[in-house]
């Protein structure tokens, strides 16, 4: 037992810490409150606090994980604030998950809320619970924790404990067995917002039928998730959020298959009476694309991937689980990006969204919004060749570093673009080595050769590199390297870098502007454990570092006190040590001036080193030295003891001397520690032995600390090229993102942003009205007329006078500087606009907060930040078509009803190019034999399936949409999609009952004919529209060759599908009898099939309830050679003695009933009707079956919609149910 207990304070410190180490964890100093998880640093256990303001402890991790997947929840607090919470009852095993026994006694028990332990009784009770596996269930619990528990009364057999979770084997439902009912999950989200797993799921026995009772268990329950079990219940949460589409939401527009794009900008605001936990999202696909198509569809928070990438599923859903759950601080907005890929060579329109408040679980808030939030369509367009990546040259060396080494080369791969430069945002890496907290830190990237990115850190297995969208060059290849620190983690421990999926790689191409995978053929080479180089940590007696995470290099100022230059670790592995000095003075502890050689002793004073855990400070001599002295000696006198295995962690701190001091430092000053492991004089405690010739590394150096002034760092960002016409207003031009150093804020007082010279441009006020510029979205500046020629003819701004209080820059921060244009009214459309920085020196001119000029750096001086392409007017295309799955199938509609969402007319799809694009009208012409006697009103629906116009018919059946103004966003296809609403046959109290019987409803864009003649409008005046940002009209034609391009519409000779009006309309045909037993004789039981029919309400002309007629069944019989069925005869169930005429077999093995020869108007029906199918049945009774079906319910079943008043009858539209077939019940002996 003692073993198991250490075993779980291992594997419960292991984990606790590998926590802590992640950016998302609550510092200690963070209050801790009812329903958090909590342990203190350094220490193993981990407690449940309760609302009644109790600590409960885990007694083992087996418990723990009966309540909890992993420990991602666990935050540190301190000692003293753990013991504000008295201590409560230990945490018992989760009701209803496992089987518990105690290694000194026999029985296995179940176990119920309050720690009841109930006997199973018996193997066989187990067996018939649990199955043949049940003794997989049981968990040992140690005998000393056993007093924790009650043993309560045995089971009774065959009935399950309390909080059992159950299932049948022919049904997916789960339910929680309370002791009374069995509850039933309402669905996943519901079961997951309990915290329950499904590996605790039982499947009943097939004997037993699970019947539900009680309420749905439709979101978390109080009762259900206290951890405590009844400790004071669950922690309180805010009591709302309300969700949103987010205005940054990408506009519709088209996109390419094969590649990741935003979908869905999501919103999440909490109410300000407390913070909200997110732990199920639940996205729905709309628009006409098959949803099947949308892959890798992934939420990002921040540029961040949050939880797993989903494929949308054939019910057009897919559902997030977030075991960390998102939290939206009270009174906070979290925007959240959803980005999806829509497989390659596939079609289509495809948009994402939240259908439901119920598609969001949260801890207990109240979701609200307008829903369905949805993004906005986005249309597939092939034969683009949009960007490639391809991975390529994956490093597989495995080294072997010592705990402490610096720069350790963990992972390497070539990247290779073609087709267009590539913009790369961002890569994510997953270790798949030992997740321990410090093993590796400081983490770079080198591209090139070039640092990238610097003092990346692990974070629960991942780490996050932000590539600052750097750009790749076409058809450019560039080494990737990256590179850590390593820390003091145990001997044989490893760093594996991965790529978990290939949305960790986030790149757009930089002349479409459309995301880009990775390929698939080197990634392969690195997504999984071992694929790439494995980094296996070794150690000697001693282990030393210098952590660069703990403290990186930095800015500092004259006059700066207790400046941590370095934080050291030191470990004794082997026992117990003592250290009775460090360094004598010379250059084996040292600090020195890697830069310019000049900072000495002179300029530092009261170094000493300060250990974080005890506070105990201890001095460092530092040696005498001249001004140009190259070391600073350090001596350390002190004993200091380390206790085997365990790390001593120490602060290296000196002041710095300032201006007023005889000797202050000097910008550009630079300090580094140096410690090797010569500097030591360490002794074992047991053995005596001297350690100083077994420490590893033999050397380790600290981050490097620079004294500054004020800095600036300005890069200019890379844009997707966009096309603009007169008038177009907010037009991001230029884009940099700034960094200032820590030292000190920073003002800007001028910028200038120069157009290029590689191109004819036309940045010039001709063109541009008004300019703004932007510094961490505040508005800096606006100017208008100021753009001056450059020496080639260029133009370029100078923005001078900045908005005093917007123009400054805190110390340490990185902004995004913009520049925004609204252009003119008229414009001569020649050229590109393309900005850049020319000079870093002469073109951004700052100052600290001293007034002191800064000095400015650009990193990449030269660079176009955006082309934007001047086009005259804006264009559009409209075309009417029937090929996408909502509107590809004629149809009846039901007299006085609306068509349905899967049955529209037929989809217009507008194409706006260049700017936004108002619809001002459209007129469509009706070609089939409905007027406005048959057709109420004519609408226009969006993808969504939301109404966007409604307009009466003029008597012919044409409509005129004449007050439209919908504008369409620019460079987008937009579906609108036709349906109409009809008039009732002759329904009581229905003024407007004037439909008839069999009416044809077709539309086309109207023709010139009903144009000019029904609406006296012009020819080509099917479609008018203006561009937005224009404001002129835009020219728009009927297509008059077949072949539609920009600036036509569909001809009228092009119609949409059929809409046929009946009285009555078949919605359901299912089968009703349960398969049975095969026996001889007459008038024997084959088949029954229920139909239902609605009437609408609708009337004969002497206002008698207007019925289906039934008219002809054909069945489709399946048989043995030794059974076979004759005299074969329908009847509605409940009149058994009204059949119809007998009939036999044909010879391609069908029935063809004549349900006319039911007596009477019996034939005649509404609502519900079950036709029951009798016969002769001849059997030897030998293995024989017989099974009838519909097997074409396009031909094989007819009824007449309209009381059998016309011969107009209607064989079933199979689309129409989305069936095409009903099998019969099936009879057997």
């Amino acid at each position: 037992m003692i073993k198991l207990r250490k075993a779980f304070v291992v594997s419960l410190s292991i984990v606790t810490i590998l926590v802590m180490s992640g950016v998302a964890v609550t510092p200690v100093s963070a209050a801790a409150s009812a329903g958090d998880l909590v342990k203190i640093d350094g220490v193993s256990a981990v407690y449940y606090l309760s609302a009644d303001g109790y600590r409960h402890v885990f007694d083992h991790e087996k418990t723990y994980f009966t309540w909890y997947d992993d420990f991602t929840a666990v935050d540190p607090i301190t000692q003293e604030e753990l013991e504000n919470w008295p201590r409560g009852d230990n945490v018992d095993v989760r009701p209803g998950t496992k089987l518990v026994k105690s290694p000194d006694e026999s029985t296995v028990y179940t176990v119920e809320k309050g720690g009841i332990l109930r006997s199973i009784v018996s193997e066989a009770n187990a067996i018939s619970l649990y199955g043949a596996d049940w003794a997989k269930k049981v968990i040992d619990i140690i005998p000393s924790f056993m007093v924790n528990y009650t043993v309560g009364a045995p089971l009774t057999e065959g009935v399950y404990p309390v909080g059992t979770l159950v299932k049948s084997s022919s049904s997916p439902d789960v339910y929680y067995y309370d002791g009374t009912n069995y509850r039933v999950f309402s669905n996943e989200a519901s079961f997951v917002n309990n915290r329950f797993n499904f590996t605790n799921v039982v499947t009943v026995p097939d004997t037993m039928t699970i019947t539900a009772g009680g309420t749905t268990i439709s979101g978390p329950e109080d009762a259900i998730i206290d951890t405590s079990e009844g400790g004071g219940g669950t922690a309180p949460s805010g009591s709302g959020l309300t969700a949103s589409l987010a205005s940054t939401s990408k506009s519709a527009g088209n996109i390419p298959a094969g590649s990741p794009n935003e979908f869905l900008t999501l919103n999440l605001t909490a109410a300000s009476d407390g913070d909200v936990e997110v732990s199920t999202i639940k996205l729905s696909a709309y628009d006409l694309g098959t949803a099947i198509y949308i892959d890798n569809v992934t939420f990002y928070d921040a540029g961040v991937k949050v939880g797993t990438a989903k494929n949308v599923n054939s019910s057009r859903e897919a559902m997030f689980n977030f075991s960390t759950p998102i939290k939206v601080t009270a009174g906070s907005t979290k925007t959240l990006v959803v980005k999806a890929t829509i497989e390659a060579g596939q079609s289509g329109n495809f948009a994402l969204g939240v259908k439901t408040a119920a598609d969001i679980t949260t801890n207990g808030a109240t979701v609200s919004g307008s829903f369905p939030v949805v993004g906005n369509s986005q249309a597939i367009v092939t034969g683009v060749d949009i960007g490639t990546v391809t991975m390529s040259s994956v490093g597989t060396s495995d080294t072997f570093n010592d705990f402490g080494e610096d720069h350790v080369k963990l992972a390497s791969f070539n990247l290779a673009a073609a087709n267009e430069p590539i913009i790369w945002s961002s890569m994510i890496m997953k270790n798949g080595g030992t997740n321990t907290a410090g093993i590796v830190g400081n983490m770079s990237v080198e591209v090139d050769g070039t640092v990238i990115v610097s003092g990346a850190e692990l974070a629960d297995k991942f780490v996050n590199f932000d590539m600052g969208n750097l750009i790749i060059a076409k058809n450019d290849t560039v080494s990737v390297e990256i590179y850590g620190d390593l820390g003091i983690a145990n001997v044989n421990n490893t760093i594996d870098l991965y790529f978990d999926d290939a949305n960790d790689l986030v790149f757009t191409g930089q002349d479409f502007g459309y995301g880009v995978t990775i390929g698939t053929a080197g990634f392969g080479g690195l997504n999984a454990v071992s694929d790439g180089i494995v980094v296996t940590l070794t150690a000697g007696d001693v282990v030393i570092d210098m952590d660069k995470t703990a403290t990186p290099s930095k800015d500092v100022r004259p006059d700066d006190n207790d400046v941590v230059l370095a934080t050291i670790k030191v470990v004794s592995n082997g026992e117990n040590a003592t250290i009775t000095s460090i360094g004598a003075g010379n250059d084996t502890f040292m600090i020195s001036d890697p830069g310019s050689a000049n900072a000495d002793m002179n300029e530092i004073e009261n170094v000493e080193l300060k250990d974080i855990e005890t506070g105990a400070v201890y001095d460092i001599t530092h040696a005498s030295s001249s001004a140009t002295a190259t070391n600073i000696g350090l001596t350390l006198t002190d004993d200091i003891s380390l206790k085997k295995g365990v790390t001593k962690t120490f602060q290296l701190r000196i002041d710095l001397l300032g201006a007023n001091d005889t000797n202050g430092v000097d910008t550009n000053d630079s300090f580094q520690v140096t410690l090797e492991d010569g500097a030591f004089a360490i002794t074992g405690d047991d053995s005596d032995d001297d350690l100083s010739n077994n420490i590893t590394p033999t050397s380790v150096t600290s981050a490097i600390a620079t004294v500054k002034s004020a800095s600036l760092t300005w890069k200019t960002t890379s844009l997707a090229t966009q096309t603009i016409v007169p008038g177009a207003k907010n037009i991001v031009i230029y884009r940099a993102s700034v960094d200032t150093g820590a030292s000190s804020a920073v003002t800007l007082t001028s910028v200038k942003i120069s157009a290029t010279t590689t191109v004819a441009t036309a940045f010039d006020d001709n063109n541009v009205s008004q300019l703004r510029l932007y510094i961490d979205g505040k508005l800096a500046k606006t100017v208008s007329g100021q753009i001056a020629e450059g020496g080639s003819a260029t133009g370029y701004i100078n923005f001078t006078s900045l908005n005093a209080t917007n123009s400054v820059i805190a110390a340490g921060k990185s902004v995004v500087v913009e520049v925004q244009a609204d252009f003119a009214g008229t414009f001569n459309p020649v050229g590109y606009i393309q900005l850049e920085i020319d000079s870093g020196t002469a073109d951004i001119i700052a100052k600290d907060i001293d007034n002191n000029a800064v000095v400015e750096s650009v990193s990449n001086v030269g660079t176009q930040s955006r082309t934007v392409i001047l086009a005259s007017a804006g264009t559009l295309k409209v075309q009417l078509r029937t090929t996408e799955p909502k509107a590809n199938d004629s149809s009846y509609i039901l007299a006085s009803t609306e068509t349905r969402p899967d049955k529209y007319l037929a989809e217009l799809v507008l194409t706006a190019a260049n700017e936004p694009v108002k619809i001002k009208t459209l007129v469509l012409e009706e070609y089939g034999s409905s007027t406005d006697s048959d057709i109420k009103t004519v609408r226009l629906y969006n993808s969504a399936g939301a109404m966007i116009a409604e307009k009466a018919p003029a008597a012919a059946g044409h409509v005129n949409f004449d007050a439209l103004n919908i504008t369409l966003p620019a460079d987008t296809a937009t579906s609108w999609f036709i349906g109409v609403t009809t008039k009732s046959i002759n329904a009581a109290s229905d003024a407007e009952g004037t439909g008839t019987y069999g009416r044809e409803i077709q539309f086309s864009l109207a023709s010139e004919g009903v144009l000019t003649s029904t609406f006296s409008l012009l020819v080509n005046q099917a479609v008018t529209a203006a561009g937005v940002d224009t404001g002129s009209d835009i020219t728009i034609i009927e297509d008059a060759n077949g072949t539609l391009a920009t600036g036509e519409y569909t001809g009228s000779t092009t119609k949409s599908m059929l809409a046929t009006t009946t009285g009555s309309i078949l919605t359901s045909v299912v089968n009703t009898m349960a398969d049975g037993t095969l026996a001889g004789g007459t008038g024997k039981t084959v088949a029954k099939y229920k139909f239902v029919f609605d009437n609408g309400n609708n009337r004969n002309s002497d206002n008698t309830e207007l019925k289906a007629q039934l008219r002809q069944l054909i069945l489709t019989l399946a048989t043995s050679t030794g059974a076979s069925l004759s005299n074969v005869e329908a009847y509605i169930e409940g009149d058994s003695s009204n059949k119809t005429t007998a009939v036999n077999i044909a010879a391609n093995s069908k029935f063809t009933i004549d349900l006319t020869t039911l007596s009477g108007t019996t034939e005649k029906v509404d609502g519900t009707v079950t036709l029951v199918i009798i016969g002769d049945i001849v059997t030897d009774g030998t293995a024989d079956y017989m099974q009838t079906e519909i097997n074409n319910l396009n031909t094989d079943f007819t009824y007449n919609g309209n009381d059998g008043n016309t011969g107009m009858h209607w064989t079933l539209l199979s689309s129409d149910l989305g069936i095409s077939d009903v099998n019969g019940a099936t009879l057997s002996n």
